[in-house]
């Protein structure tokens, strides 16, 4: 018989191998996915996090765990998350009682967002419990290559914090063009938004990239170095806050921002880069893809009561 319970301090090593066996099937099915684990640092992170797990049990055996973490975040509000680590489950039903069992006592803390990140051929059972999908996470092997020129009249140069005002500007474009349909990327908070660029700009490992035309900054991208998680390679950075206005799009200038920031990671040492986009964000999804980005994971959302 089915059971949902708490999670005991003797379901470490099971649910420990349970993620490694099936992030090894992942690194299988797609190159792009880190199949290797360090399973004493994951056994000590789930150890930390045994009030967030519950563990589902037939027969006297674990057939599936779940961990959810309750975060408070700007954006997203008071939510649930899952990530990759967080999931083993042998069937849909099983997966069934672990999200309500969890969802039961997430509702009842008023978290009524819940998020998860699946890889994409996973999908089909979160969305039968009413998810929908939210974000495509992409990687890219990086090779080399030429690097795409800026036309003549551009120039690329590495900002700092004394261009706060412009990356907020830039930023803002961004916000107001997923506005549009059909993303529809509308009612976001931004109240920290000048913060979290402060935070960005002040730190040494993120490299900020503005594009100028004729001296006024029209385009603009950042990187990062991506801490350990699973699913990712070690030797990889995080593309972001790709933006180009407007009136200078289809002119090369995202193709070569890109190229030169990928070209820098290699340069030092990099051999991944990772990105992400909203899935209605149609222009991204294309863009991303056709530069050669490959999905690897998806995340899903839920808004409990709604509908």
């Amino acid at each position: 018989m089915l059971s949902v319970q708490s999670f005991h301090d003797n379901d470490l090593d099971e649910i420990v191998n349970r993620v490694v066996t099936h992030q090894h099937e992942l690194a299988l099915r797609c190159d792009l996915i880190q199949g290797g684990i360090d399973t004493n640092e994951f056994a000590r992170e789930l150890a930390a996090s045994a009030h967030d797990i519950l563990v589902a049990r037939e027969n006297g055996h674990v057939v599936g765990h779940l961990r959810g973490t309750i975060l408070d975040s700007d954006i997203f509000g008071h939510s649930a998350w899952m990530n990759p680590g967080g999931l083993s489950y042998d069937t849909s039903q099983v997966l069934e009682a672990l999200y309500t069992e969890s969802a039961d006592q997430w509702l009842a803390r008023n978290a009524t967002r819940h998020y998860v990140w699946v890889p994409p051929h996973e999908a089909n059972p979160w969305l039968d419990l009413g998810f929908a999908y939210m974000h495509q996470r992409g990687a890219l092997k990086i090779s080399r290559h030429p690097v795409a020129s800026l036309p003549t009249e551009f120039s690329m140069r590495r900002g700092d914090l004394d261009d706060l005002e412009i990356a907020i500007e830039l930023d803002d474009v961004l916000s107001d063009a997923q506005s549009r349909g059909p993303s529809y990327a509308i009612g976001l908070s931004r109240s920290t938004h000048r913060d979290d660029w402060i935070e960005t700009l002040e730190d040494p490992d993120v490299y900020y990239l503005i594009v100028e035309y004729d001296g006024h900054p029209v385009a603009q991208c950042a990187t990062y170095t991506l801490p350990q998680r699973i699913g990712t390679f070690a030797s990889s950075i995080h593309l972001s806050a790709v933006c180009v206005r407007e009136d200078h799009q289809r002119m090369g200038v995202a193709r070569a921002m890109v190229d030169h920031v990928v070209q820098r990671a290699a340069t030092n040492g990099y051999s991944y880069v990772e990105t992400n986009w909203r899935v209605t964000n149609r222009r991204a999804a294309r863009y991303w893809t056709s530069y050669g980005f490959s999905p690897t994971y998806v995340r899903l959302h839920r808004n409990v009561g709604v509908g």
